[in-house]
């Protein structure tokens, strides 16, 4: 299934989309912007509530959780996959406060692997995020390492589903096709579907 993804900002008291992308280190919001719950109730089948994920822009833009987005987002009818800005257990807690059925979080992000340990243990709803530069994970401000070691860390740890965010389309097909073999409950995170339709949701930033 292919699950679109929002950029959401609040500015001016109002709720919006905004044209934003997503890059190696952190989503980027745009500069074009569109009403939220107009767009968004136009392109989510309600129905058969479809996930839909909504990414935090101010959060990011901001390097620390910030409330505004989340108190403010109204999508009924939907299952709403949160993608926020997340260092601590303390922010997981406060993603959770609204309707989030999952919340995505950049794992580069997260203060240490103490950290990473007490929000597994706290929830089975959190997903966290790797995130590709030129075919490798970044880990740290300026370390990066193997996606597939990181994953394997990810699941080692107690994180049965993960994402991996590949903007630049940098990774190959042989290394989506290990992925998709022995880690099957990744959600992938790409620009264009091409190389990963076996898995069985993939996230594509909606084009405002």
């Amino acid at each position: 299934m292919e699950i679109p993804a929002f950029f959401a900002t609040y500015r001016d008291q109002r709720m919006m989309l905004t044209d934003g992308r997503f890059s190696a280190v952190t989503p980027k919001p745009g500069t074009e912007f569109l009403p939220f719950s107009e767009t968004v109730s136009k392109v989510v089948d309600k129905t058969q509530r479809s996930p839909a994920l909504f990414v935090d822009c101010d959060s990011f833009e901001q390097r620390q959780f910030s409330e505004k987005v989340m108190k403010h987002m109204r999508a009924p009818g939907m299952d709403i996959w949160f993608m926020t800005y997340v260092d601590s257990v303390e922010d997981v807690f406060d993603a959770f406060n609204k309707d989030a059925d999952l919340v995505f979080a950049p794992y580069h992000f997260i203060r240490s692997e103490a950290e990473l340990r007490d929000i597994c243990s706290v929830s089975d709803s959190f997903v966290p995020v790797i995130s590709v530069h030129r075919g490798k994970a970044i880990t740290g401000r300026r370390s990066s390492s193997d996606v597939l070691k990181v994953l394997d860390k990810l699941v080692s740890i107690g994180f049965y589903r993960n994402s991996v965010m590949d903007s630049g389309n940098s990774l190959d097909g042989y290394t989506w096709s290990v992925i998709a073999d022995d880690y099957p409950s990744t959600i992938p995170i790409v620009d264009r579907t091409g190389g990963v339709e076996s898995f069985q949701n993939t996230i594509i930033p909606y084009p405002v």
